[in-house]
């Protein structure tokens, strides 16, 4: 199981930036990956690599596909290959549940 947290953010003249998050969100949602927004990021659940790298390349497209000049992809990637955890495993495990 992969977890994944995404940032895609685009470099423009006003400071907010969220039609383009909700543009690149939407594009995570239509992989049908299991996806999870949050307030500074969105994390996102597969089952290979390959379908964390094909969502991230979706959701940079759609915000450039906006116009966007210039964007900032961030990707940190969880590959824990020993046993299947999934986001909400993660979760519980920090609050002790």
């Amino acid at each position: 199981m992969v977890i994944a947290e995404i940032s895609v953010t685009p470099i423009t003249d006003g400071v907010s930036v969220s039609k383009y998050v909700r543009a690149a969100y939407k594009a995570l949602v239509e992989t049908g990956l299991k996806v999870e927004l949050t307030p500074m990021a969105t994390v996102m659940e597969a089952d290979t690599i390959e379908d964390i790298f094909d969502a991230a390349l979706r959701a940079h497209r759609a915000v450039a596909d906006m116009g966007a000049r210039r964007i900032i992809t961030t990707l940190k990637i969880d590959d824990r290959r020993d046993k299947r955890v999934h986001m909400e495993d993660k979760v519980r495990s920090v609050l002790g549940q």
